[in-house]
Parts: C-alpha cells; sequence; structure tokens
C-alpha cells in the first residue's frame, strides 16, 4: 500500500467528529478531557504522542503531551489511546443539492438536497465547505438558518452564481454573464448585493471550443469585489490565464493549469500575492478512475450514505465501458499528470495548497472526495502532513476563520476528528 493509500484508508476509518452546532455561542461549561491519543494540531511538524486535551465547553483549554497539561478536578475523561485526532477538515470547492443518484442537474437544487449534502460532508470530517457556483436562493436561505443554530451539518459557504462568457463552460443557465464591461459591472454589484464573501469567476474555453470570459469583462467584476472587500476565486485551465488573473487580483485558483509546466512567472506571482491553489486532482481525473474500475467504491463509508445500488452501477462493466467511449481518456491522463507535477512544483515553491475536489457532483462523494484529493496530494509528492494541512489549517485562512478553527491549540473551538490509525 502506497502512501497515498494509507492516508485515504486511515482518514475515512470509523471517524468520529466533535464539534457544537453551528451558531452556538453559548455552551456548557463543563470540562472535558481526552487522552492518550497521538494528536496532529495542523501547526506542528511533527504529531504529539500520548497527548491529552482539555476541552471547555465548546472551546480547546490547552492541549500537549501528557504530564505537561493539568487535568481540571472532576472532568469528564475520554480515554482515546490508539486514536489520532485531527482538526476538522476543510473543503474548499464543492457544488451542494444538485445531485440525485447517478444524474446531475441543476432543477434538483434545493433546501432539503443542501441539508443532505452537509450532512454528508461532516459524516467524512468535512467541518467547513465552500460551494463554488450555481446557487440559487435556497443557499442564502440554508446559510441563515445555520448561522442563527437551527440547523447543522458542514458549516457552508456560498459564492452564489459565479461569473461566465455568454454561450461559454459551464453550460449551466444559473450563471452570471456578461456581455460588456458595464454589464459585468452592473452583474457584479448584483452578485454582491447579497453579502457573499467569495465570487467566483469561470476562465476556461474547453481548449478553443467555446467562448472565454475576457481581461475586460472580468476587470470590473474584480473591481467591485475589491471595494466590498470580498475574495474571488476563479476556475482556470490555461497557464496564460492563470497569470493573467494573479496580475489583477484573483485570490485562488481552482483547478491546477494543466495546458502546460508552471513557469517561474508563475511562481512569483502566486507568491507575491499570496494566491491559494486548489489542486483539484480528483476532479480532473474522475471519470478515468470511473473507466478503470474505481476500487475506492469498495469503501464501507460510501455504503453509509450512498444506495448500494448507485455504488454497484458505478462499478459495473457497462458504466466502464460508457466512461470509455464518452471521454477521451488520452487526454485526462495526459491533464492530470501535467496537474499533478504542477501541484508538486507549486508546493515545493512554498506557495500554499488547500483541497478543493469538485466534489458534490452525482459520482464525486460529498466529504469522500476531500480524502480522494488528500490521497492524490500524497502520490504527487507532498507528506502525508503537508496533505492533512491542505485539508485543514490552509482552508481556515482563506476562509478567515483560523482564529477559531483549522488547528488545535488552546482557545480554539473543539473541532475534532477522532481517527483509528494514524494517516502519517
Amino acid at each position: 500500500m502506497n502512501r497515498g493509500q494509507v492516508v485515504l484508508t486511515v482518514l475515512i476509518a470509523s471517524l468520529l467528529v466533535f464539534w457544537p452546532a453551528a451558531g452556538q455561542t453559548k455552551a456548557a461549561s463543563a470540562s472535558t478531557v481526552i487522552e492518550g491519543a497521538t494528536v496532529i494540531d495542523g501547526v506542528s511538524d511533527r504529531p504529539i504522542e500520548d497527548a491529552v486535551i482539555v476541552l471547555e465547553g465548546e472551546r480547546i483549554q490547552s492541549v500537549g503531551k501528557r504530564g505537561s497539561v493539568a487535568a481540571p478536578n472532576g472532568a469528564a475523561k475520554i480515554n482515546a489511546a490508539g486514536k489520532t485526532i485531527v482538526p476538522g477538515l476543510i473543503g474548499l470547492h464543492g457544488h451542494v443539492g444538485r445531485s440525485e443518484g447517478a444524474e446531475t442537474s441543476e432543477e434538483n437544487f434545493n433546501r432539503a438536497r443542501i441539508q443532505r449534502d452537509a450532512n454528508q460532508y461532516l459524516y467524512f470530517g468535512i467541518t467547513h465547505l465552500l460551494s463554488l457556483g450555481h446557487d440559487r436562493e435556497a443557499i442564502f436561505g440554508f446559510l441563515a438558518e445555520q448561522r442563527a443554530g437551527k440547523t447543522t451539518g458542514a458549516r457552508l459557504y456560498t459564492v452564489g452564481l459565479g461569473f461566465a462568457a455568454k454561450g461559454g463552460f459551464p453550460t449551466n443557465p444559473y450563471i452570471y454573464r456578461p456581455s460588456t464591461p458595464a454589464e459585468a459591472r452592473a452583474m457584479a454589484q448584483q452578485a454582491l448585493a447579497k453579502h457573499p464573501r467569495f465570487l467566483k469567476l469561470w476562465v476556461d474555453d474547453r481548449r478553443g471550443a467555446a467562448p472565454k470570459l475576457t481581461p475586460e469583462l472580468y476587470a470590473p467584476i474584480l473591481e467591485e469585489a475589491r471595494k466590498q472587500g470580498v475574495k474571488v476565486v476563479a476556475h482556470i485551465y490555461a497557464l496564460d490565464d492563470a497569470k493573467e488573473l494573479m496580475r489583477r487580483g484573483v485570490v485562488a485558483l481552482v483547478h491546477s493549469v494543466q495546458d502546460r509546466e508552471v513557469d517561474d512567472e508563475f511562481l512569483r506571482l502566486a507568491k507575491q500575492n499570496g494566491v491559494l491553489q486548489l489542486t483539484t486532482l480528483g476532479g480532473i481525473r474522475r471519470n478515468l478512475d470511473y473507466a478503470e474500475g474505481a476500487p475506492f467504491l469498495n469503501e464501507p463509508g460510501l455504503r453509509v450514505l450512498f444506495p448500494a445500488k448507485l455504488l454497484e452501477t458505478l462499478a459495473g462493466k457497462q458504466y466502464r465501458e460508457k466512461m470509455s467511449k464518452d471521454s477521451d481518456l488520452a487526454l485526462i491522463r495526459s491533464q492530470y499528470e501535467m496537474a499533478a507535477k504542477n501541484a508538486k512544483k507549486v508546493a515545493e515553491a512554498g506557495i500554499s495548497i488547500a483541497i478543493g475536489t469538485d466534489s458534490g457532483l452525482a459520482t464525486a462523494f460529498p466529504g469522500f472526495w476531500e480524502h480522494r484529493e488528500m490521497e492524490l496530494l500524497v502520490q504527487a509528492g507532498l507528506t502525508p502532513m503537508q496533505a492533512i494541512r491542505a485539508g485543514t489549517l490552509n482552508g481556515a485562512r482563506f476562509l478567515d476563520v483560523d482564529r477559531d478553527y483549522g488547528s488545535l491549540a488552546p482557545g480554539k473551538v473543539a473541532d475534532l476528528v477522532v481517527l483509528n490509525a494514524n494517516p502519517l
């Protein structure tokens, strides 16, 4: 079993998530002590062996090696010997409320499916998830309820609908599609009136097959977002587009550069501007995985949440043949190999990577797909510790919630994922 398989297998093995209900402001003051586990705190380069975590209500009071942390008198104690504890995981590229069975449709989008997906993400230890595009009114009602503590599941964030070229990719009808700079500005103002914290651009011509959102059109969107302190992320494919978007103020690139190897200018722009990379390796190779039989479909966690008939269909010969027939597998393999090579270069250059996977589509299982992404990052050359940090602290920093989440430290909210085995 290679390192990537180890990361995937143990991270999804019988995990237990501790976290307070979304919006909770008053917690019981009783102390709880979790002792004996190996703790990966999301910050340190090495795990804390035989650790003690003291919780006071919903917050971490202290964490450290046994003997260095005092347990309060009368505290409830949990023996976690043999377990590993990591921070709650954070995904920055999902899509909620749109899948049903093996199909993805915009007409599926509704409040009940948003709740279902939020619950599924949380089952796999994803405590925060940024939904990147196509989100209509139902998402804003869900967010209001969640922030008020009226519902739970993974804490969701949204970019709303997103912006793409008229007649271009994606084909989804629920996207802003400006034709002129004036329209782009007006649409940006309309989107920002809902007070999102993030906006998304699609800048991808499908290798010359479709119109592409041009700098002339996305510049006003970036200007309006900057006025309100809203971060803009961009779906990209080509190196030249990625560099121009970074020059103009995009703060995260969704999908890896796939047309060629990233160069020194790309790395310099990303470092200078603090641009986050969401590699989306799992999303890039998804059809290739299914054409090759997708061995991950045997993972037991999937059978808890997803119908056995769906999993059997996806693993079956007929579906494999369909993926082989409908997909240019040689092109996908080439794109994935370039993306993986660029992920390694980005990491070696010290550029921050977070996990983003295109999860939530019908065959990209919410929550599970984020573990798949960490596995692929390790296969690409990152260490397991780097992959875990990509799935925790780096995402929290991008969401501007790292004061409370993303690592296990005194004062932070006790989002803990307790694992049966050590992902390192």
